[in-house]
């Protein structure tokens, strides 16, 4: 497939954002929703995609309160 160029890359704040959105459209599970589009991407070959779903999966393991045992 040919690797699609993407005219500008998105900043942070919009990377945040589309975590945003995933977060209220899918609450918990808001991280395999970007998972999974950074697999459909890659396996397209689209890795600018990939790797931009990638950063927006990293937002969302950010903001995920970590367990405690409380």
């Amino acid at each position: 497939m040919t690797q699609i160029t993407l005219p500008t890359l998105p900043t942070d704040p919009e990377i945040h954002a589309m975590a945003g959105v995933l977060t209220r459209r899918y609450g918990e599970r808001a991280c395999e929703v970007a998972h999974h589009f950074k697999l459909e991407h890659a396996t397209m070959g689209d890795d600018t995609r990939a790797a931009l779903w990638s950063h927006v999966c990293d937002r969302l393991a950010q903001s995920v309160p970590s367990p405690t045992l409380s």
